[in-house]
């Protein structure tokens, strides 16, 4: 989570300093600026996700350790899956996932709460990081009151990877003020 939050931080760093051609130490103050860190915890996997699992399982031979990929494509395109320009990427990476750890790569139940670890972590984030505020926020609480940006991130998140989400207090104040 640590990395993945400062991999984020550093393509904010890069993009805003892209986005603002000014002077030397115009870009200092926006670096520096106090920054907020969203992290959002998603409760399941989408439906569209459940589906393509559900088709891959019916489709595996597990003797045999393959799949009938043309009944695989007929099932999913029969489920209106295919409609999703993600799924046939998705199924392809459980199906690599399958071959590497058998069919236990069909189980995508977390083995801890992730909302828990996350929380307990906030407090390093925030220190180690040096983040003016941590949230940890569910998505099934995203609704009125939250930006588009949260709304995007929120709908990317999955149980095991969460949505992260860094807002520069300085660019904000920028583009709202």
């Amino acid at each position: 989570l640590a990395k993945a939050v400062r991999d984020a931080d550093i393509a904010l760093q890069k993009r805003s300093s892209k986005k603002k051609k000014k002077a030397a130490a115009d870009h200092a103050s926006v670096v520096n600026a106090p920054k907020s860190l969203d992290v959002f915890i998603a409760s399941g996997f989408p439906s569209w996700q459940e589906t393509v699992i559900s088709v891959l399982k019916e489709n595996y031979n597990a003797s045999s350790k393959t799949f009938d990929d043309k009944a695989l494509v007929a099932a999913m395109g029969k489920k209106g899956v295919l409609e999703n320009k993600k799924a046939m990427p998705f199924a392809n990476e459980i199906k690599k996932r399958v071959d590497l750890i058998g069919s236990a790569a069909f189980d995508r139940v977390l083995q801890f709460n992730e909302a828990d670890l996350v929380s307990e972590a906030a407090s390093h984030l925030k220190s180690s990081l040096g983040f003016a505020r941590v949230n940890v926020i569910r998505t099934d609480a995203v609704g009125d009151g939250f930006t588009d940006a949260q709304a995007k991130v929120a709908q990317s998140a999955v149980p095991g990877e969460p949505g992260i989400l860094i807002t520069n207090h300085w660019l904000a104040r920028e583009v709202n003020g």
